[in-house]
């Protein structure tokens, strides 16, 4: 085994396909409300980030509008969310990483409802030892708290555990909590996006990290 032992991981748009859908979702609640929807700018600013990122996006919204927004968002993304899949060669790495003892766990700034409710649909709760979600969390990535957070969880040093990500603020956090970072290109992660963070490692299937972690 290799000098790691904890190998956390990002959900949305790193494990499973469900930004596609939240994309969606936030574009169904922003145009109930503001009657227009959302452009690639702002679709970018939410990837993989928790709704507290609407008061940044929109600050002149009220506290009803947000809270009108959010029930909206929520009420489509979960008329949908059990059609959310996990990328291809997913489910093999699980499987492969927990067979050889590594923690596995996850860091999310999604609800909890919704982050346990896809790994149960998918088949792959059972292999983490944690999830943390939004509600369990002190702070959100880019803050490397979370991170920090499931490591005392498992009982493990930073320098012991390994996090794979999409988005620039995984890369960032993991950098933060001086942790071994893995830029995941096989989902919603963009080469041209990550590699100016300077990743540990850029790869571009699941299997690829099978390969440095036991070859």
């Amino acid at each position: 085994m290799s000098r790691f032992k904890g190998i956390f991981f990002d959900l949305d748009g790193t494990l499973i396909n469900s930004e596609g859908l939240g994309t969606e979702a936030y574009n169904y609640g922003i145009q109930k409300v503001l009657n227009r929807e959302i452009n690639e700018t702002e679709k970018q600013f939410l990837l993989g980030k928790p709704f507290n990122a609407l008061d940044i996006l929109f600050p002149f919204l009220s506290s009803s509008e947000k809270e009108e927004i959010i029930e909206e968002t929520l009420v489509y993304y979960r008329k949908y969310n059990h059609l959310i899949e996990e990328y291809p060669g997913i489910r093999e790495m699980i499987t492969i990483l927990h067979e050889n003892g590594y923690k596995l766990g996850i860091v999310t700034a999604k609800l909890k409802q919704n982050a346990e409710t896809e790994l149960r649909n998918t088949g792959l709760y059972s292999f983490f030892e944690a999830v943390l979600a939004k509600e369990d969390c002190l702070d959100f990535k880019p803050n490397p708290v979370p991170l920090l957070q499931l490591a005392e969880k498992l009982n493990l040093q930073p320098k012991e555990c390994l996090y794979v990500g999409d988005q620039p603020t995984d890369i960032q956090a993991t950098h933060a909590a001086n942790m071994t970072s893995v830029a995941a290109l096989w989902g919603e992660g963009k080469l041209e996006r990550l590699s100016p963070l300077n990743p540990t490692f850029l790869f571009n299937n699941p299997n690829q990290l099978i390969e440095i972690l036991l070859n």
